[in-house]
């Protein structure tokens, strides 16, 4: 091979090192802003078809929904047909807890007239609260059956500040006078959703 001369040498590598030089650049200028790119692309379009199967997941679901739907709709119209109307608040909570009791050995002695209020659970939420006291005497286990049926019964009731006091004699009383068989007076106050008009 003959020698090159210094100025074709020099020229030779300034060549070199500028197509290093011009690759390089292209690399990293067009080639490596290509892949992230794709990379990006392949994200996004794997999100899209993520997306797209989850919509049509839904859309297979959408008979189902309807149906589930319609039979919790039929189940708040059965709850709804149990709660009060705004017409007669009183005459209702009578009643209501005279067929709560029935099977149980609670004796009643009042019902204060419901108070119409707000519920204040959620913000627009469409029913109102009838809020009553009731007192009366029980057993103590009688008295632990009727709450639980009343609670089980009506789900949309809710029982607050429970108060409980036994008899001056305990134990005096005809049953047998074992401890816990003395009859209990109790207060409790009830809050009751009101069916709303429409």
């Amino acid at each position: 091979m003959a020698r090159l001369s210094k100025d074709k040498r020099d020229r030779l590598i300034l060549v070199i090192i500028g197509t290093i030089a011009a690759c390089a650049g292209l690399w990293f200028g067009v080639i490596k802003s290509r892949q992230g790119q794709l990379v990006e692309s392949k994200v996004r379009l794997a999100a899209a078809v993520d997306k797209l199967e989850k919509a049509r997941a839904r859309v297979k679901q959408a008979g189902k929904v309807e149906a589930d739907m319609e039979s919790v709709t039929v189940k708040l119209k059965a709850v709804e047909d149990t709660m009060a109307t705004a017409a007669d608040l009183y005459s209702w909570a009578y009643l209501l807890l005279e067929r709560a009791r029935a099977g149980h050995d609670v004796n009643i002695i009042d019902v204060t007239r419901p108070a119409k209020g707000d519920v204040g659970m959620l913000a627009q939420f469409p029913y109102d609260a009838a809020i009553f006291s009731v007192r009366g005497t029980a057993y103590y286990h009688q008295f632990g059956k009727f709450l639980a049926d009343f609670e089980n019964r009506f789900p949309h009731f809710r029982v607050q500040n429970l108060s409980l006091t036994g008899s001056e004699a305990a134990g005096s009383d005809a049953s047998g006078g074992h401890p816990g068989d003395e009859r209990l007076q109790f207060k409790i106050d009830i809050v009751a959703l009101i069916k709303p008009t429409q």
